[in-house]
């Protein structure tokens, strides 16, 4: 069955209703500060560069924000002539950048604040309690991922303040369903991922983008995109390899991405053959060239909201092989736009990827298969559908 890409957004209303709040809308425009994090640089990160980027263009919409921590999406969103705020990590603990974030909005009058991430969820209900801020929006971007002790407390106490929030975006239908059981399912809206269809291109040649990275042409390339982290399961993807590589001696496995497991997955490939046919590419800022050299992209993720990498790939034409977890089958029809696979098992994802990385036939069907789908993850509709979220609970009252 193909993805359903249908967005719940609030109940309809009378049309004299409705007609009402039209000429609202139409009077003024709607104070939206959005609070995040920029701490590290991701996938959910990329998503709400590009969001703001193309809200930043709505008449009907002042739009600002308040970023935690020096880091590229600061820097993205001021280069993008957004009102920005920056409150550096020096500042301190939790309770002192609360009280900067509410000096920097005090006097503001802001309808909504929208939070992406548990801290921030914390911070802008405080920030909303002080300042009589009316409306609450949070993006769910994928499942917590807790290190510590206090990572625990953090996602507990967001957990019980969801009930707050006016609504709750969801990057997937798969997110919406974990999250059914524990908040007031009025307040669970699917909004998916998306890219900028003009920006994802690379003017490198397939073999001009391996050769930049030092691999000769003739050798098959498949690669993994994201953190090293263990939710994204490198070292299944180096399993992986290790079966492909017994098939395809000549391949060459790369991955892109920092994290904390790198020294790990390094030490585990120590002396082994593997070992000459994996690289490490660290943290790029030219993905688009980076995947323009792989053949096929690996998703070997235990979980995943709504993965950025995916679309990229996808709308470069490069066929993906994932682990069937998140809301990826939400985007890949199996065996028609990519493959999936139900198995951690790292032969069984070999074997879905092979004929991709031999048989051009294979590889040409998806390929174009998968162009076409990606077109419906498009970033102007992905704001269409924030901003009738925001008119929806502002003029609704």
């Amino acid at each position: 069955m193909s993805a359903t890409h249908s967005v719940s957004i609030a109940p309809e209303v009378d049309e004299p209703e409705a007609q009402a709040r039209l000429a609202l809308c139409a009077k003024r425009e709607i104070a939206v500060c959005h609070v995040v994090s920029a701490e590290i640089w991701a996938g959910a990160e990329a998503q709400i560069a590009m969001l703001l980027r193309q809200l930043a263009a709505e008449t009907a919409l002042s739009l600002s924000a308040i970023v935690l921590g020096e880091g590229r999406l600061g820097a993205e969103l001021t280069n993008s002539g957004i009102e920005t705020a920056l409150i550096p990590r020096s500042s301190g603990r939790f309770l002192a950048t609360f009280h900067q974030a509410s000096r920097l909005l005090r006097g503001k009058k802001i309808d909504v604040l929208h939070s992406h991430k548990s801290k921030e969820n914390l911070l802008a209900l405080l920030l909303a309690k002080r300042l009589a801020v009316p409306f609450l929006v949070r993006t769910q971007h994928g499942m917590p991922e807790p290190h510590t002790l206090k990572d625990r407390a953090v996602y507990r106490m967001e957990r019980l303040t969801a009930r707050y929030a006016s609504r709750i975006v969801c990057v997937s239908g798969e997110l919406q369903q974990r999250l059914a059981g524990k908040v007031s399912a009025e307040k669970l809206t699917v909004i998916r991922n998306a890219i900028d269809l003009n920006g994802i291109q690379s003017r490198l040649t397939v073999a001009e983008a391996k050769k930049r990275l030092g691999i000769s042409p003739e050798r098959q390339v498949a690669g993994i995109v994201g953190r090293l982290e263990p939710v994204k399961r490198v070292d299944l993807f180096l399993e992986v390899a290790r079966c492909l590589s017994q098939q395809l001696p000549s391949a060459c496995f790369v991955i892109a991405g920092a994290g904390r497991e790198e020294t790990a997955l390094r030490d585990s490939l120590r002396g082994s053959e593997l070992e000459r046919q994996v690289l490490f590419l660290g943290e790029r800022g030219d993905i688009c060239d980076v995947l323009r050299a792989m053949d096929l992209l690996l998703i070997t993720s235990d979980h995943e909201g709504l993965p950025t990498v995916l679309l990229e790939a996808m709308a470069l034409g490069i066929p993906v092989v994932a682990r069937n977890v998140g809301g990826i089958s939400e985007v890949i029809c199996d065996n028609v736009s990519g493959r999936l696979v139900n198995s951690a098992d790292a032969g069984a994802i070999a074997a879905a990827a092979l004929p991709l990385l031999t048989t051009e036939d294979s590889r040409s069907q998806m390929i174009g298969n998968g162009l076409k789908t990606v077109r419906k993850f498009s970033t102007e509709l992905n704001a269409s559908n924030y901003m009738r979220i925001y008119q929806s609970i502002v003029f609704s009252r």
